[in-house]
């Protein structure tokens, strides 16, 4: 259920609305109806925006578009992930060269939240755009938990729930152990995840607040079926080729805490072995630079308790 007001949710489901479309705009009559708003409600949201610079408004064809003033509210909201501006320019190297998709993410309070994306996604492939967020919780966010604390690891994995079972959480820390000790997390493409990307491709933003949270709601649901499948590879020498979902590598901060991680996705159908250490090794020689590029340093490894 929306914990927003009416009125609130009308204007976010605004905003993301025309914020996944850049660059279109659109009539009062259109937004109201792709909206499902009464008409003079959306007059009067839309032109409250517009007097304060959130939207504008066509002279001419009495259009609206998003306006200036989110610029500033964007590049003020940018500054709290700075080094995914010192990543754009190796994310679109590794994305020319690799023939994927590269995205940024970082963890903002419970989630990880999707910051920036380069590379051209592949008919039918996987859906991601700036702003999308997954729940940090089990097997999603292991390139991030690598390098947690003692305390935050356990509350992650406390997500598993009361009925995780002492195999279950023996797997994840071994998880855990393998992405600190090669320096880069793997996930294998399963059932669950395919179905995750569906879900995810159908998250933008011109759809009410409910309908967004009843999609939430199916996320979790379908991110508590990847506990219960392999989804995390760990052995990259067992079988002659794997299909992946993700490859991912963290950027470090000051502090040596991760501050960024680096994702390929849309990776080829099956790689070799000796092609995941390839994609794997280019991937971190480009979150190497990164982290250099915003005075970072790798932690000392500690083993995971």
């Amino acid at each position: 259920m929306s914990r927003l007001s009416p009125s609130t949710d009308r204007i976010v489901t605004l905003l993301n609305f025309l914020g996944s479309r850049p660059g279109e705009s659109f009539s009062l009559s259109e937004l109201a109806r792709r909206l499902d708003m009464n008409k003079s409600t959306a007059y009067s949201i839309v032109n409250t925006l517009a007097d304060e610079g959130y939207l504008l408004k066509n002279p001419v064809t009495k259009d609206y578009c998003l306006g200036p003033a989110l610029i500033g509210l964007g590049a003020a909201a940018s500054r709290q992930f700075a080094p995914v501006d010192h990543a754009r320019e190796e994310m679109a190297r590794l994305a020319e060269e690799l023939g994927v998709l590269c995205v940024a993410g970082a963890v903002v309070g419970d989630e990880i939240v999707m910051l920036a994306c380069a590379g051209e996604p592949k008919p039918l492939g996987t859906s991601i755009f700036p702003g999308q967020r997954l729940p940090l919780s089990p097997p999603l966010g292991t390139v991030y938990m690598a390098w947690a604390s003692s305390e935050e690891i356990d509350n992650w994995l406390r997500k598993l729930g009361p009925d995780a079972t002492s195999d279950q959480l023996a797997r994840f820390h071994d998880a855990l152990l393998e992405v600190r000790r090669r320096g880069y997390a793997t996930g294998l493409e399963a059932v669950a995840k395919l179905k995750l990307s569906k879900a995810l491709a159908e998250l933008p933003g011109d759809s009410t607040n409910i309908v967004r949270a009843q999609i939430r709601t199916i996320v979790e649901g379908l991110v508590e079926e990847l506990t219960h499948e392999e989804a995390v590879l760990s052995d990259i020498s067992g079988q002659p080729s794997y299909q992946l979902s993700h490859i991912s590598a963290p950027v470090f901060g000051a502090d040596g805490r991760v501050k960024l991680a680096l994702n390929l996705i849309d990776l080829p159908r099956q790689l070799t072995p000796e092609e995941v250490k390839n994609f794997a090794g280019r991937l971190l020689e480009a979150s190497d630079r990164v982290t250099r590029s915003i005075g970072g340093r790798k932690p000392v490894r500690v083993e995971v308790a």
